[in-house]
């Protein structure tokens, strides 16, 4: 665990001086970490770190109740049979979640990531 926690802050160190080696550090940061807990002020696909000089960050909110979906909400709601693709409509609904898009310069790629609450990505973090 202190290793994972060395990485990091070396990682954070080298930023500035050698960002090729602070990538080094990151991937294996993240490589040692298991699937569900990744850090997440990183490029998943080139490893840097996430900051105001090098990406963007917006939030792709879920999308609004139209009335056709209302409607059919209301519909199952009173345990009316929706067809097949009404069913399809109303589940694509509720699972959609909101996503926080963010788009990296130096390597020109886009990257999604979904969350359920916005709580967990709007808390402020200081990235030194």
């Amino acid at each position: 665990m202190r290793q994972k926690h060395y990485l990091e802050a070396a990682a954070r160190g080298l930023h500035d001086s050698c960002p090729g080696q602070a990538r080094y550090l990151l991937w294996a940061y993240t490589s040692s970490h298991d699937d569900k807990s990744t850090f997440e002020e990183t490029c998943p696909y080139c490893f840097q770190l996430l900051v105001l000089d090098n990406s963007r960050v917006r939030l792709k909110p879920k999308a609004k109740m139209t009335s056709k979906i209302q409607k059919l909400l209301n519909r199952e709601a009173r345990n009316y049979t929706l067809s097949f693709k009404e069913a399809k409509i109303v589940k694509k609904f509720k699972d959609s979640k909101s996503v926080l898009n963010t788009y990296i310069w130096t390597v020109s790629i886009y990257f999604l990531k979904e969350y359920e609450n916005k709580e967990t990505f709007l808390s402020t973090k200081s990235v030194t």
